[in-house]
């Protein structure tokens, strides 16, 4: 174990030499220390893994999408350190082209409202930005006092890409930035640290206007903002899968039809208005 533990430092060392995200670090950190920490006292062979793998498979946490994220993780280790005999396959699976919750226009017109309600002004441009430019919630930093345009540039793993930003909405951005007297830095930050929110906060405060506005917090999911931007494109452009593709920063335009698909309660509406 205790030369496992000192690979993985090597590992975490070539990771930041090759400029990886502080998060994407910490991730694989945690991921290849969940396998240490399972194969104390076991032979270091396939058969252990396959073992991990199964663990996380029947964890009814572990949804196969985060189990295929630890498998990636350990695969690019054992690489690393010349045990490719060790590496296995990621779990294969059907995408999910369904969504159980999306955000309608009344529900999101109602979360404006009530941030609006409560006085909740820095929660209302949160709302704004992420619904109307389409941009993840981890990208909420890039919207910079000094870089405040009307095509924002996101630069994350080495790729940059524009987004365009209406009008409206960036007059909204700077008339909160000069009530607020923020003059450079990012619009959205944590008074207390002066840093960016972590995403998990901005989901709990987002969550609680759900809450407040009476929608379902399901709605609020980490896709929401992004789908509800795509289907707002759509309806006004309904060809244009590619340019909604760009627009997301997405490489596949089969990862931006995931974002264009119908809820279950808008196939059945649909379905209940066909006249066979």
């Amino acid at each position: 174990m205790g030369d496992l533990l000192n690979k993985l430092d090597e590992f975490v060392l070539s990771l930041k030499e090759n400029e990886k995200a502080d998060k994407t670090i910490k991730k694989y950190k945690t991921n290849i220390k969940a396998f240490i920490d399972f194969s104390k006292d076991k032979e270091l062979n396939k058969e252990t893994v396959i073992k991990f793998k199964d663990k996380l498979d029947t964890v009814d946490e572990y949804m196969p999408n985060t189990t295929n994220n630890y498998l990636v993780v350990l695969n690019k280790f054992f690489k690393f350190i010349g045990r490719e005999d060790l590496c296995v396959k990621i779990i294969k699976q059907q995408i999910k082209f369904s969504l159980d919750y999306s955000l309608s226009k009344s529900d999101y017109h109602r979360l404006l409202r009530t941030a609006k309600k409560y006085e909740e002004e820095d929660n209302y441009i949160i709302l704004r930005i992420l619904a109307e430019t389409g941009i993840r919630i981890s990208e909420l930093s890039f919207f910079k006092i000094e870089d405040l345009s009307k095509t924002m540039k996101i630069r994350k793993k080495g790729k940059v890409r524009e987004i365009p930003v209406k009008i409206d909405l960036l007059r909204a951005i700077r008339k909160y930035c000069r009530d607020k007297k923020i003059k450079e830095g990012p619009v959205i930050f944590n008074p207390k640290t002066g840093k960016p929110y972590v995403d998990s906060t901005i989901w709990r405060r987002l969550k609680k206007i759900a809450g407040r506005a009476r929608i379902s917090k399901n709605a609020v999911h980490p896709h929401a903002f992004r789908h509800y931007f795509a289907k707002c494109y759509l309806e006004t452009y309904p060809n244009d899968i590619a340019g909604l593709a760009d627009i997301l920063g997405h490489s596949s335009l089969e990862t931006t039809r995931i974002y264009t698909k119908l809820t279950n309660k808008e196939k059945e509406l649909k379905i209940r208005n066909i006249k066979f």
